[in-house]
């Protein structure tokens, strides 16, 4: 009697889903959630004023009262209290903030107090007002001054710093961009892009207290800066998802045990949780889906053929990768659980906070070496969520 002739497998879309899964985490708008990295230093490229809206027009009775303030303030000047001509010229750009000549003032008096980002924006102010007005010369040479003394102002040794601290974060590095931007920030305290850049790194590590503290001190430098509002919203947002107290490294390889990628979730690393859940999932699904049909053939078929139709006489559906499928979950889920209680041993004896913070793009880091005093971490390959 014919044996066994025809072999038959049928594959299922489990490797698709786990694509699927990265593909939609990566184009999420949690992603978008993400602040960007500051860039430019003082002076590399031409200073070029941001956009800004015209003002409209306020009624006459609001113009008349800005130059009332205005010719106050002037006398202010002329006595050399200039905190009160600032308090004065505040009050009648936001009267008459159509005025050229009011934003300019304004500009000269926010320059000899010293507030250079304020005033550069009130010199880019006067020019959209008035580009060819009668003060924008003036404006225009004073804020490449400005922008010279900004530049001036950060030590070369910084300015490395801060590029390598950017070299550094976009290839995931992250602790070793902290510490390139501590380099810069010590260099040059008051610059106010690099302490933006480390308060943003910090947030990408989760640790929320340093985040918080840099992204203050950024707007307290510059608080007239373009990105103002959303950066208040991201404190708002790193204070609310703050964890309150430190999670126990003993729960979480215990939840990491019971539910692939529960380890990571209570330490609020969301995306890891989701990436050792989708790793574990994917496994279960593949062992599951993955059958081998053996059909019984009354007659010989030659290989690579089918049973002709009516001759079929039976077949029989396996799952060959089922206890492989269960044991890769199993494995995926001990190794997360594992992980998760040394990352959270190692953020207890760093004193960091967890919180869910940051939710942004994956990053794959390359191969690296770090040598840290009585031992050497070879890093083959490193995901950064």
């Amino acid at each position: 009697m014919p044996g066994w002739k025809w072999n038959q497998a049928r594959l299922g879309l489990p490797l698709l889903w786990q694509v699927a899964s990265v593909l939609w985490l990566s184009a999420s708008p949690l992603a978008a959630q993400e602040l960007p990295l500051k860039r430019d230093i003082p002076g590399s490229t031409p200073y070029q004023c941001p956009a800004g809206d015209v003002a409209a027009h306020p009624g006459a009775a609001e113009r008349t009262q800005a130059r009332q303030i205005a010719a106050t303030a002037a006398q202010a000047v002329i006595l050399g209290d200039l905190q009160r001509a600032r308090s004065l010229l505040d009050r009648a750009t936001e009267l008459d903030p159509s005025s050229e000549d009011l934003a300019y003032r304004h500009a000269r008096v926010l320059e000899e107090l010293g507030e250079r980002t304020a005033a550069m924006s009130e010199y880019c102010r006067a020019l959209t007002l008035d580009p060819k007005g009668a003060a924008a010369s003036d404006a225009r040479d004073r804020l490449n001054a400005l922008v010279a003394a900004g530049r001036a102002a950060i030590p070369d040794a910084a300015m490395k710093a801060f590029q390598d601290g950017l070299a550094q974060a976009d290839a995931g590095r992250l602790e070793r961009a902290v510490t390139s931007f501590d380099s810069a920030t010590s260099g040059a305290p008051r610059w106010a892009e690099a302490v933006y850049d480390r308060g943003v790194v910090y947030a990408r590590l989760g640790r929320v207290s340093n985040a918080v503290r840099d992204l203050r001190k950024y707007l307290e430098l510059q608080p007239d800066a373009a990105d103002a509002i959303t950066v208040s919203q991201k404190i708002g947002a790193l204070q609310s998802l703050a964890v309150v107290g430190m999670p126990h490294s003993g729960t979480a390889l215990a939840l990491g045990l019971v539910i692939p990628g529960m380890g990571q979730f209570y330490s609020g690393r969301a995306l890891s949780g989701l990436a050792v859940l989708s790793l574990a999932g994917g496994s279960v699904a593949a062992g599951l889906l993955i059958k081998k049909v053996t059909v019984k053939c009354l007659s010989d078929v030659p290989p690579g053929g089918t049973c002709p139709t009516g001759q079929v006489l039976g077949q029989e559906v396996g799952h060959p990768y089922r206890i492989a499928g269960l044991g890769a979950a199993a494995a995926v889920s001990v190794i997360g659980a594992i992980e998760a209680f040394v990352k959270l041993r190692r953020r207890h004896s760093a004193g960091q906070e967890v919180a869910s913070i940051d939710l942004g793009r994956a990053r794959v880091g390359t191969l690296e070496v770090t040598d840290s005093g009585d031992r050497v971490d070879l890093q083959l390959v490193r995901l950064v969520f």
